[in-house]
């Protein structure tokens, strides 16, 4: 009779367990958090609204205006001869036609970071075409075209002199 005992008691406590188990698994209640499903069109609509967002927003994102600025824009800009390329922190500059010198504040430690060479070239020094440069800081860095005129690559606040 113990045997019998173990037997009913064990059934018991798997269907405790089974009942207990099933309702924990019970899918969530649609809409709620814990429901990770969503419609197309919801999908849809948060797209459109995060578009008309950004198309509201576009052009106010230069800290520092400038004549020229072409904020998140990649803009080629025709540089004369004896002209000057001057950018501000994180413009990024690429030569593709002519010739130019970097152009940067007199003291050691300045000049253009390379990023595609992993150099730094200093002032009066040829920049190579093709090569990313990247402005660290608002201290008057940019190129000066030498032979021209000069195609070159920007993104970011600059001005021409």
């Amino acid at each position: 009779m113990k045997k019998w005992g173990y037997g009913v008691a064990g059934a018991a406590l798997a269907v405790i367990i089974g009942t207990l188990s099933t309702g924990a698994a019970a899918p969530a209640q649609p809409g709620s958090d814990a429901d990770p499903v969503v419609t197309k069109s919801y999908v849809e609509q948060i797209r459109q609204d995060i578009l008309n967002q950004v198309k509201g927003q576009s052009g106010s994102g230069t800290q520092n205006p400038a004549p020229g600025s072409g904020s998140a824009t990649l803009v080629v800009e025709k540089v004369e001869e004896g002209s000057t390329v001057i950018g501000y922190a994180g413009t990024e500059l690429i030569l593709r036609t002519g010739k130019a010198v970097a152009q940067t504040p007199a003291g050691d430690g300045y000049g253009l970071p390379d990023l595609t060479a992993g150099t730094n070239i200093t002032k009066g020094k040829n920049v190579p075409a093709n090569h990313h440069l990247l402005l660290p800081q608002n201290d008057e860095r940019g190129l000066k075209v030498v032979k021209g005129p000069a195609y070159v690559m920007i993104r970011g606040a600059y001005v021409i002199k």
